[in-house]
Protein backbone atom coordinates (compact mmCIF):
# COMPACT_ATOMS: atom_id res chain seq x y z
CA UNK A 1 0.00 0.00 0.00
CA UNK A 2 1.68 3.07 -1.00
CA UNK A 3 1.77 5.95 1.93
CA UNK A 4 4.20 8.62 0.56
CA UNK A 5 4.13 10.49 -2.63
CA UNK A 6 8.26 11.76 -2.92
CA UNK A 7 8.77 14.31 -5.79
CA UNK A 8 11.72 15.58 -7.78
CA UNK A 9 11.89 19.17 -7.76
CA UNK A 10 13.34 20.47 -10.83
CA UNK A 11 11.21 19.73 -13.74
CA UNK A 12 8.36 18.54 -11.66
CA UNK A 13 7.19 21.46 -9.22
CA UNK A 14 9.21 24.09 -11.07
CA UNK A 15 10.32 24.68 -14.75
CA UNK A 16 14.03 25.68 -13.53
CA UNK A 17 16.10 23.65 -15.97
CA UNK A 18 16.91 25.88 -18.18
CA UNK A 19 17.72 28.57 -15.06
CA UNK A 20 20.09 25.63 -13.66
CA UNK A 21 21.72 25.07 -17.04
CA UNK A 22 21.87 29.35 -17.53
CA UNK A 23 24.21 29.11 -14.32
CA UNK A 24 26.08 26.08 -15.03
CA UNK A 25 27.21 28.61 -17.94
CA UNK A 26 28.20 31.86 -15.54
CA UNK A 27 30.23 28.85 -13.65
CA UNK A 28 32.18 27.90 -16.53
CA UNK A 29 32.88 31.56 -18.05
CA UNK A 30 34.19 32.51 -14.59
CA UNK A 31 36.74 30.22 -14.86
CA UNK A 32 37.85 30.66 -17.80
CA UNK A 33 35.75 27.44 -20.19
CA UNK A 34 34.20 27.44 -23.06
CA UNK A 35 30.08 26.87 -22.37
CA UNK A 36 28.61 23.73 -23.08
CA UNK A 37 27.99 21.86 -26.35
CA UNK A 38 24.74 21.00 -27.14
CA UNK A 39 23.69 18.07 -25.22
CA UNK A 40 26.49 18.52 -22.48
CA UNK A 41 24.06 19.73 -20.08
CA UNK A 42 21.59 17.25 -20.26
CA UNK A 43 24.10 14.41 -20.29
CA UNK A 44 25.91 15.38 -17.57
CA UNK A 45 23.73 17.90 -15.31
CA UNK A 46 20.28 16.71 -15.77
CA UNK A 47 18.48 14.92 -12.92
CA UNK A 48 22.32 14.36 -10.80
CA UNK A 49 23.77 16.71 -8.61
CA UNK A 50 26.16 19.74 -9.44
CA UNK A 51 28.76 17.89 -7.88
CA UNK A 52 29.09 14.88 -9.90
CA UNK A 53 27.96 16.94 -13.03
CA UNK A 54 30.91 19.56 -12.78
CA UNK A 55 33.33 16.82 -11.37
CA UNK A 56 32.59 14.89 -14.42
CA UNK A 57 33.00 17.80 -16.88
CA UNK A 58 35.79 18.82 -15.72
CA UNK A 59 37.59 15.18 -16.02
CA UNK A 60 36.42 14.43 -19.52
CA UNK A 61 37.94 18.07 -20.94
CA UNK A 62 40.91 17.82 -18.76
CA UNK A 63 40.54 20.67 -16.57
CA UNK A 64 40.61 18.54 -13.21
CA UNK A 65 43.08 21.65 -12.02
CA UNK A 66 40.06 23.89 -11.62
CA UNK A 67 38.92 24.10 -7.78
CA UNK A 68 35.57 22.21 -7.95
CA UNK A 69 34.44 23.61 -5.06
CA UNK A 70 34.82 27.28 -6.32
CA UNK A 71 32.89 26.52 -9.39
CA UNK A 72 30.14 25.20 -7.29
CA UNK A 73 30.30 28.15 -5.30
CA UNK A 74 29.82 30.31 -8.02
CA UNK A 75 27.22 28.03 -9.95
CA UNK A 76 24.46 28.48 -6.86
CA UNK A 77 25.37 32.34 -5.87
CA UNK A 78 24.57 32.48 -9.99
CA UNK A 79 21.70 30.25 -9.59
CA UNK A 80 20.34 32.58 -6.25
CA UNK A 81 20.64 35.55 -8.51
CA UNK A 82 18.72 34.05 -11.44
CA UNK A 83 16.00 32.51 -9.33
CA UNK A 84 13.63 35.20 -8.40
CA UNK A 85 12.96 36.59 -12.19
CA UNK A 86 13.54 33.45 -13.70
CA UNK A 87 12.20 30.15 -12.14
CA UNK A 88 8.87 29.44 -12.74
CA UNK A 89 6.02 27.27 -11.09
CA UNK A 90 5.03 23.87 -13.06
CA UNK A 91 1.20 24.45 -11.99
CA UNK A 92 0.26 20.81 -12.73
CA UNK A 93 3.49 19.61 -10.30
CA UNK A 94 2.62 21.63 -7.64
CA UNK A 95 -1.17 21.25 -8.18
CA UNK A 96 -0.92 17.78 -7.82
CA UNK A 97 1.54 17.91 -4.73
CA UNK A 98 -1.36 19.69 -3.10
CA UNK A 99 -3.98 17.50 -4.11
CA UNK A 100 -2.28 14.57 -2.56
CA UNK A 101 -1.21 15.48 0.50
CA UNK A 102 -5.14 16.48 1.14
CA UNK A 103 -5.81 13.06 -0.20
CA UNK A 104 -3.49 11.94 2.97
CA UNK A 105 -0.47 10.80 1.16
CA UNK A 106 2.71 11.87 3.02
CA UNK A 107 5.05 14.18 0.91
CA UNK A 108 8.85 15.08 0.19
CA UNK A 109 10.92 16.94 -1.92
CA UNK A 110 13.86 14.73 -3.21
CA UNK A 111 16.05 16.81 -5.10
CA UNK A 112 19.96 16.98 -6.28
CA UNK A 113 19.31 20.67 -5.96
CA UNK A 114 21.01 22.22 -2.63
CA UNK A 115 19.24 22.41 0.09
CA UNK A 116 18.86 26.12 -0.30
CA UNK A 117 17.79 25.87 -3.53
CA UNK A 118 14.95 23.52 -1.94
CA UNK A 119 14.09 26.23 0.64
CA UNK A 120 13.76 29.44 -1.55
CA UNK A 121 11.14 27.26 -3.79
CA UNK A 122 8.87 26.05 -0.81
CA UNK A 123 8.98 29.77 0.52
CA UNK A 124 8.48 31.68 -2.65
CA UNK A 125 5.73 28.84 -4.14
CA UNK A 126 4.32 28.24 -0.43
CA UNK A 127 4.71 24.54 -0.73
CA UNK A 128 6.23 24.16 2.95
CA UNK A 129 3.12 23.63 4.69
CA UNK A 130 2.44 20.70 2.22
CA UNK A 131 5.81 19.02 2.42
CA UNK A 132 6.97 16.85 5.67
CA UNK A 133 10.49 16.14 4.87
CA UNK A 134 13.25 17.22 2.12
CA UNK A 135 16.25 15.68 1.09
CA UNK A 136 18.85 17.89 -1.30
CA UNK A 137 21.95 16.99 -3.13
CA UNK A 138 24.28 18.56 -0.20
CA UNK A 139 23.13 15.77 2.01
CA UNK A 140 23.67 12.27 0.38
CA UNK A 141 27.13 10.94 -0.51
CA UNK A 142 25.88 9.81 -4.23
CA UNK A 143 22.82 11.56 -6.05
CA UNK A 144 20.41 10.16 -8.41
CA UNK A 145 20.73 7.61 -9.88
CA UNK A 146 22.33 6.05 -6.77
CA UNK A 147 19.12 4.89 -4.79
CA UNK A 148 20.50 6.64 -1.72
CA UNK A 149 18.38 10.62 -2.02
CA UNK A 150 15.04 8.24 -2.41
CA UNK A 151 15.83 5.76 0.47
CA UNK A 152 16.79 8.89 2.71
CA UNK A 153 13.73 10.57 1.95
CA UNK A 154 11.22 7.14 2.53
CA UNK A 155 13.48 7.00 5.94
CA UNK A 156 13.05 10.51 7.24
CA UNK A 157 8.71 9.97 6.54
CA UNK A 158 9.38 6.82 8.02
CA UNK A 159 7.88 5.07 5.46
CA UNK A 160 9.18 1.55 3.47
CA UNK A 161 10.23 2.07 0.67
CA UNK A 162 7.91 -0.19 -0.58
CA UNK A 163 5.18 2.30 0.47
CA UNK A 164 6.10 5.11 -1.64
CA UNK A 165 5.75 6.24 -5.06
CA UNK A 166 8.24 8.63 -6.85
CA UNK A 167 7.20 11.62 -9.24
CA UNK A 168 10.19 12.10 -11.54
CA UNK A 169 11.02 13.83 -15.26
CA UNK A 170 14.74 12.65 -15.73
CA UNK A 171 16.42 9.39 -17.20
CA UNK A 172 18.40 8.96 -13.82
CA UNK A 173 15.65 10.03 -11.29
CA UNK A 174 13.73 7.35 -12.49
CA UNK A 175 16.33 5.20 -12.41
CA UNK A 176 16.93 5.94 -8.64
CA UNK A 177 14.16 5.32 -7.55
CA UNK A 178 13.61 1.84 -9.56
CA UNK A 179 17.00 0.86 -7.45
CA UNK A 180 15.32 2.24 -4.11
CA UNK A 181 12.54 -0.36 -4.71
CA UNK A 182 9.74 2.36 -5.35
CA UNK A 183 7.10 2.71 -8.28
CA UNK A 184 7.94 5.31 -10.63
CA UNK A 185 5.42 8.01 -12.57
CA UNK A 186 7.54 10.10 -15.07
CA UNK A 187 6.12 13.25 -16.50
CA UNK A 188 7.84 13.77 -19.75
CA UNK A 189 8.44 17.56 -20.01
CA UNK A 190 10.85 16.77 -23.11
CA UNK A 191 9.44 15.28 -25.56
CA UNK A 192 11.61 11.64 -25.04
CA UNK A 193 9.14 9.52 -23.08
CA UNK A 194 10.72 6.15 -24.53
CA UNK A 195 14.35 7.43 -21.91
CA UNK A 196 11.52 7.41 -19.41
CA UNK A 197 10.53 3.93 -20.06
CA UNK A 198 13.54 2.49 -20.65
CA UNK A 199 14.88 4.04 -17.23
CA UNK A 200 12.19 1.97 -15.82
CA UNK A 201 9.02 4.65 -15.14
CA UNK A 202 6.05 2.10 -14.01
CA UNK A 203 4.34 4.79 -16.16
CA UNK A 204 4.93 7.98 -18.35
CA UNK A 205 2.19 10.98 -18.36
CA UNK A 206 2.97 14.05 -20.21
CA UNK A 207 1.29 16.25 -17.78
CA UNK A 208 0.61 15.39 -13.98
CA UNK A 209 -2.18 14.50 -12.85
CA UNK A 210 -4.24 13.69 -9.05
CA UNK A 211 -5.79 10.95 -10.86
CA UNK A 212 -2.79 9.41 -12.78
CA UNK A 213 -0.43 9.39 -9.25
CA UNK A 214 -3.77 7.76 -7.44
CA UNK A 215 -4.35 5.21 -10.02
CA UNK A 216 -0.71 4.28 -9.95
CA UNK A 217 -0.74 4.24 -6.12
CA UNK A 218 -3.40 2.13 -6.08
CA UNK A 219 -2.66 0.01 -9.13
CA UNK A 220 -5.42 0.74 -11.02
CA UNK A 221 -2.51 1.83 -14.76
Amino acid sequence: MIRAILFDMDGVLVDSEPVHEAAVADALAAVGLPPLAPGDYERAFLGRTDWLGFRDYLQETGREDIDLDEVLEIKAAAFARRFPHEVRPLADGQATLRAMAEAGYRIAIVSGALASEIAMVAERFALGHWVEATVSGDEVPEGKPNPAPYLLGAKRLRVAPEACLVIEDAPAGVRAAKRAGMRCLAVDRTGDPEALRSAGADQVVTELTPAAVTALAEHRT
